[in-house]
């Protein structure tokens, strides 16, 4: 990366060390700085003290600007941390919020992102856009509700400031929260709005998430269960029928969807028989345990249950799963 002008300008006054995470002293390094995921940016002075951190990579200008920033703040980020509170600057905020997302701390992250967009309303909208994006993140791990994203969409796509890959990529997300909160309706006019403004662009990318928000189209808003397992088997892998883990994805978009539930049991099965190991065979055997209990059979989900806990002993989740099983056998069996 350092081969760009735009980066190597950026690094004039910085060493760039490239660390391995995973091999030889690179395991302790990351341990010691606390990373989490790859790429991860870490500033830190000449007593390897850290003055700043991000995380990911959104190109060379977006990288460098956040390098210079680092840059042009050496303080120690327990500094900078004193300095907020004491006077909030945008700057400031943005150097936490980075920190904050280099921890997945997203939910932190989005309060000092939307402190900096108060404070510099002149970059509103590329702040936004980051608010948005740290949602998405946060929203895969329950940091965000349906109402928290809903909020910061609707100003965002009245702004016009969205590209065609923005509207894809936040009416996915919005339809997957929607979905757990147990109203995957409220999406609708999201992901509708995003099949128009979509429609017609050319990008690769685009046209590869559409794919999977034409899914979600034919289920929530055409309501056509059918149309909507063909184009989600249209988006896998060629091989996925020999991939155990294609096939839990699969049968497990089934379960969370409650589409073609007989064959998605089906499917989870031969993924378990597929599958590399015990613990790999475990999870798939939860899922068709799950798809055995939304189809009523008690007995198969129990089964299933407790063979997925004797591969995997020592996740406590399973023994978790098969008293829930257990308990609505017991229910089931009560009348």
């Amino acid at each position: 990366m350092n081969e760009n002008e735009t980066i190597k300008s950026a690094l004039n006054d910085v060493i760039l060390f490239k660390n391995d995470c995973e091999k030889g002293e690179g395991i302790e390094i990351a341990q010691k700085y606390g990373v989490r995921g790859y790429p991860t940016f870490i500033s830190v002075n000449s007593k390897g003290e850290i003055t700043d951190r991000w995380i990911g990579y959104e190109g060379p200008e977006a990288w460098s600007a956040v390098a210079l920033a680092a840059a042009a703040d050496p303080r120690l980020l327990t500094a900078k941390k004193a300095a907020y509170a004491a006077e909030p600057t945008a700057a400031l905020a943005r150097s936490l919020a980075n920190d904050a997302s280099t921890g997945y701390d997203f939910a932190g992250a989005v309060v000092f992102l939307k402190k900096a967009r108060e404070l510099d309303p002149a970059n509103a909208d590329a702040t936004s856009r980051q608010i948005l994006t740290y949602m998405a993140y946060g929203a895969q791990g329950g940091a965000f509700t349906f109402d928290d994203i809903e909020a910061e969409a609707k100003p965002a796509l009245a702004s016009g400031m969205l590209e065609p890959g923005d509207h894809v990529e936040l009416a996915l997300m919005l339809h997957s929260v929607a979905s757990r909160s147990g109203d995957a309706s409220r999406a609708a006019p999201y992901i509708a709005g995003a099949m128009k403004a979509s429609e017609g662009s050319d990008d690769e990318t685009v046209q590869k998430y559409r794919k999977e928000l034409a899914v979600s189209n034919a289920l929530v808003v055409e309501k056509d269960a059918g149309k909507a397992v063909e184009l989600k088997r249209a988006t896998m892998p060629d091989d996925w029928r020999e991939s155990p883990r294609r096939l839990n994805q699969f049968a497990w978009w089934c379960f969370e969807n409650e589409v073609n539930l007989d064959e998605a049991l089906e499917l989870a099965l031969k993924g378990a028989e597929l599958a590399g190991d015990d613990a790999e065979r475990a999870n798939i055997l939860d899922t068709a345990a799950e798809l055995c209990n939304r189809l009523g059979n008690c007995d198969e989900a129990i089964a299933h249950m407790q063979r997925a806990v004797e591969l995997d002993p020592d996740k406590q989740y399973f023994k978790d799963q098969l008293a829930r099983f257990q308990k609505a056998a017991e229910e089931k069996a009560k009348g």
